[in-house]
């Protein structure tokens, strides 16, 4: 979810989790292009060499940082904040990035206090500029989007996050075409035919591997409902013979070109499995990654009103809730 701390959680019951949520959906048609044309003029951090650089953050943080790893063609290392500090020598002269919307999680600013004087440049990206993650960074990435004022599975802080870091590795591409792009991932989650009961299995390799990350995150937050991720190559070698096969969901990834997904999303679609593929239809990898995150994010949505929710699940959890906090924060 986006982290936003514990004050924002007082705006329960004014706006509907759900409802702000489709509404920040719909936003990032706008949000994303102007976010983009503020990236592309900022020379700050133009030209790094990929090698020299480590991504980190928890939850769809970290799924942004592997992403950013994977655009990298796996030149730029990602990891764990937690881990990062058990061995703080891997951000020795590099420049650490530490993605983080509220600015407040307490292991991204350890990791950032862990590292000072080791690392060659710490930047927090978030959407607090006077949050205390960036009050002890070098450097600030402000994530600009409207914000709906509500706690809510994060959406718009993710697209934003994936976009800051993308610009990091390479160009942004034109982003012209997301109207269309949300409208059609709209239709796609609401002709997708799931089996209701069964449990969720996100699969991908290289920036797939991430979207799926993010995709299960997802189906957490907002259907409080078990859902798991797994690369490509691992399903085959133990995950597939825990899989029911009449029951549970399995979705492939596939925003870029990917033989090794389609042939594994053949093989078990054959085999009597509820296998879906969902492939982009751009070769642009950072457009192919927006176009499959649109279909994730309509996804829980449809799913979501589907089952008459009207809230995220986890915004219902209380005890849940403040569980979370109190390992987060």
């Amino acid at each position: 979810m986006a982290s936003i701390g514990k004050s924002q959680q007082k705006t329960l019951g004014k706006t509907s989790s759900l409802d702000a949520m489709e509404q920040e959906i719909c936003n990032q048609v706008e949000d994303l292009p102007s976010f983009a044309r503020e990236l592309g003029k900022n020379d700050r951090f133009r030209n790094l060499d990929p090698s020299s650089v480590v991504f980190t953050g928890s939850g769809d943080s970290l799924a942004s940082s592997f992403f950013a790893h994977y655009l990298s063609e796996m030149q730029s290392f990602a990891a764990d904040p937690f881990e990062l500090q058990l061995y703080p020598k891997v951000a020795k002269n590099k420049t650490l990035f530490i993605t983080s919307v509220s600015g407040k999680t307490s292991t991204n600013i350890q990791l950032a206090k862990r590292v000072r004087g080791l690392a060659k440049k710490r930047v927090a990206i978030t959407a607090n500029a006077e949050s205390p993650l960036a009050k002890e960074c070098d450097g600030v990435i402000q994530l600009r989007y409207k914000r709906q004022g509500v706690l809510m599975s994060g959406t718009a802080s993710f697209s934003a996050s994936l976009l800051a870091v993308a610009s990091l590795i390479r160009r942004l591409p034109r982003l012209d075409s997301l109207s269309i792009m949300e409208r059609r991932a709209a239709e796609w989650a609401r002709r997708l035919q799931l089996k209701p009961r069964g449990e969720f299995l996100f699969i991908g390799s290289r920036t797939g591997y991430s979207l799926a990350m993010y995709a299960a995150f997802k189906i957490h937050e907002v259907l409080g409902l078990p859902a798991q991720y797994q690369h490509t190559e691992q399903l085959g070698h133990s995950q597939l013979f825990s899989l029911q096969e009449k029951s549970d969901n399995l979705l492939f990834l596939s925003p870029s070109s990917d033989n090794k997904t389609s042939q594994v999303f053949r093989v078990l679609s054959k085999s009597g499995f509820n296998a879906y593929l969902l492939k982009s239809g751009t070769a642009d990898p950072i457009l192919a990654a927006l176009q499959v995150m649109f279909c994730l994010q309509h996804l829980a949505l449809y799913l979501g009103r589907k089952t008459g929710l009207r809230e995220c699940a986890f915004v219902m959890d209380k005890r849940r809730l403040a569980l979370s906090s109190r390992l987060i924060y």
